[in-house]
């Protein structure tokens, strides 16, 4: 009898167990993993980056007296107006001007460098940043500024998803992605990092997502199709609006992002 009783209990604890476990292991599961671009747009938002420098740094606002009349924005190449190289968009950043032109200026290189006369000036973030977070905003502002060079044939790639609206959803470039209630994990994802290898196991998934807005892997699985059908943004089928030439530069760049963000 005492024996038995035990045994019930064993069998309660190991239940409840494997219940706490699959628990833990679903709420794990449905945890985005940040890549380095949406790190650094978290923090932008934070630090109040995208007040100046518009959203996702797409458009800044005027700024009477300076060349441009406004703050730079951050997409069309136009950090590489101002920073020479990666070291110095970390410069602007941590002490609201770089070197080079610090020293043009005649001025010390501190925190207070780079005060002109203009109404809005570029701030100093040094003294709020932790370690690490640098490399985050200079990830992101290089993403929206689409700074690093590819092939041709991912950059046709990257026109070619420019045409289709891609980027409207999986952010600048396809680095940033965006906020999707009712998804899995709550969010269109970049195309790269860990959450895009989930969704797109080889080209043919790929493939398969962009013509026709699903896959069969998961149209064959009901967790994963209660979620895809339930989610507010779903993927669009772009079939008959992409021809081959597209489809094939557009999966050359994907792969170039992929291969490059690890």
């Amino acid at each position: 009898m005492f024996g038995t009783r035990l045994r019930a209990r064993y069998v309660g604890i190991a239940s409840l167990a494997l219940i706490v476990a699959a628990w833990c292991f679903y709420w794990y599961a449905r945890t985005p993993r940040a890549t380095d671009e949406m790190g650094g747009y978290a923090l932008a938002e934070r630090l109040g980056c995208h007040g100046c420098h518009g959203p996702r740094g797409s458009g800044g606002i005027p700024n009477p007296g300076s060349k441009e009349l406004e703050v730079p924005s951050w997409d069309g190449g136009a950090p590489m107006m101002y920073a020479e190289s990666e070291a110095e968009l970390s410069e602007w950043i941590l002490d609201g001007v770089p070197r080079r032109l610090a020293h043009e200026r005649g001025h010390a290189h501190d925190h207070a460098v780079g005060r002109t006369s203009l109404p809005i000036h570029m701030p100093a973030y040094r003294q709020v940043l932790e370690e690490g977070e640098i490399d985050l905003l200079v990830s992101y502002v290089k993403a929206v500024a689409l700074w690093d060079t590819i092939p041709e044939a991912a950059l046709s790639g990257r026109r070619a998803a420019a045409r289709l609206g891609c980027f409207g959803c999986h952010g600048p470039g396809g680095m940033i992605g965006m906020p999707n209630p009712m998804s899995f994990k709550g969010y269109i994802p970049p195309w790269r990092g860990t959450d895009f290898r989930e969704l797109v196991r080889d080209e043919a998934e790929l493939r398969s997502w962009i013509l026709d807005g699903g896959i069969a892997r998961f149209e064959s699985n009901p967790v994963a199709r209660f979620f895809t059908r339930r989610q507010v943004i779903k993927m669009p089928a772009y079939r008959d609006v992409v021809t081959e030439e597209e489809l094939d530069d557009i999966v050359a760049y994907i792969e170039e992002l992929s291969r490059k963000g690890g």
